[in-house]
């Protein structure tokens, strides 16, 4: 996930051309980051020093962490650390960042301080970005903290990544009264507490949520398509309803419904979370215990 946030970055900066972002993207799916590498990125290296150990490995027949070690640069428990990391998306996306000579290490840690001011990242956020952990990245971009609206949203959003795709970018969430749509697929939950929620976005980028989830290629927002995105919010919804039951909270969960090319609106705060998948956005909504019309 962390390569669509900062790839995203470098293509607004003119530091990356769309092909080149491509071919980092998915280099970095199939190769495995090297130790050296990690070691700088998570500062426990120089440059200058992972580069002279990488060039003492061409002369014994010796692994890189014990070559480290040996010359005490590194300790033991840092080795074990940074081989922990080699799986981490952000060192997979740096390292294929400098194998295809985007950018040293050095202009991507200058970059990274960049995209963390222009974005008002903290630290801890930044981490979070780099995790990949979709839990941790959540709160980045949404207040998960809102009564009943909150717990809602973070579980969608983690049933988008485990069943329809799980390579996302969110974008940062915000409140509207009104919202027009060319497509939409919603259900409505009532009882203790009454719940609006719903996936919206042109055709395209609706499809990318129908086409994975009922694993059949849609072609078109036809019934069909729609159906898929009705019994994704449903099983979503599902889940939520039942995490409230245990909580000695009811709801009822009405038939999912869809709806073209109209407008919707909230006596209450509408919440809109823009969700990127496959490069299209769709929006999450959810509105809770206040009334909402489509017209």
């Amino acid at each position: 996930m962390f390569g669509l946030y900062f790839g995203d970055y470098l293509l607004k900066k003119k530091k990356i051309s769309h092909s080149l972002l491509e071919d980092v993207m998915e280099q970095q799916h199939t190769s495995r980051a090297k130790l050296g590498l990690i070691a700088v990125a998570e500062k426990l290296l120089t440059s200058k020093q992972a580069d002279e150990l990488n060039e003492l490995q061409k002369l014994k027949d010796s692994r890189f962490g014990d070559i480290a070690i040996e010359k005490g640069y590194l300790k033991k428990e840092d080795v074990e650390y940074l081989l922990n990391l080699q799986g981490n998306p952000y060192i997979r996306f740096v390292q294929a960042l400098t194998e295809n000579n985007v950018m040293t290490m050095d202009q991507i840690e200058t970059t990274l301080e960049e995209f963390k001011k222009d974005y008002g990242l903290s630290d801890a956020e930044l981490d979070a970005l780099k995790s990949g952990d979709i839990d941790r990245i959540i709160p980045v971009f949404v207040d998960t903290g809102i009564p009943f609206a909150g717990e809602c949203i973070a579980l969608a959003i983690r049933n988008i990544v485990r069943f329809v795709n799980n390579n996302i970018m969110l974008k940062e969430s915000y409140i509207a009264k009104e919202y027009t749509f060319t497509s939409i697929a919603y259900q409505q939950l009532v009882g203790s507490h009454e719940l609006f929620v719903a996936f919206a976005g042109e055709d395209e980028a609706l499809l990318n949520i129908a086409s994975p989830f009922a694993r059949e290629e849609f072609e078109s927002m036809d019934e069909d398509a729609f159906d898929s995105i009705c019994e994704f919010i449903n099983c979503s919804n599902g889940l939520y309803a039942s995490k409230l039951s245990r909580e000695d909270i009811h709801i009822d969960m009405t038939p999912p419904k869809y709806d073209q090319n109209k407008t919707l609106t909230s006596d209450g705060d509408l919440y809109v979370v823009p969700i990127i998948i496959d490069g299209k956005q769709s929006d999450l909504l959810v509105v809770v215990d206040h009334k909402v019309e489509i017209n």
